[in-house]
């Protein structure tokens, strides 16, 4: 069985790049969002995750997407995973790293975890700017 993602993050960017990746792929299994609302602080979150892995087996490979490292989101996860041997914390949430983690086939949180770190790592390009001829630009009306 694929490990499951949690995407965490500050405010409603989790949530966001979840629904923004329903957008693209469609029905999603296996994903939770938990969104740190202003109030929630550290036990706020916290108790968020605890509902989360409350529904899931010690067993179950996890990997969490985290939006910044350092960031509360990213202390608990971290926290959480220090009591569960197959949790994975990645941060750097975007998402590239969302989709392939939706379709990637590795079985093992590490395996998905070190994958996605990589994914998100090549997401960040800076583009050349192309040069577009006037007479050859289409307008649509």
């Amino acid at each position: 069985m694929r490990p499951v993602l949690i995407v965490t993050s500050h405010g409603n960017m989790a949530e966001e790049t979840v629904n923004s990746a329903k957008m693209i792929v469609g029905t999603m299994e296996n994903i939770f969002v938990i969104s740190m609302k202003d109030d929630d602080g550290l036990q706020g979150t916290s108790e968020k995750f605890d509902a989360v892995l409350a529904e899931l087996t010690e067993e179950t490979e996890i990997v969490v997407l985290v939006d910044l490292k350092g960031g509360t989101p990213c202390n608990v996860a971290m926290m959480k995973a220090s009591l569960y041997p197959n949790m994975e914390v990645v941060s750097g949430l975007n998402l590239g790293m969302l989709i392939e983690g939706i379709f990637s086939q590795t079985e093992t949180a590490v395996e998905l975890a070190n994958y996605l770190e990589t994914i998100g790592k090549s997401a960040v390009d800076h583009l050349e700017k192309i040069q577009v001829d006037e007479e050859d630009e289409e307008y649509e009306e």
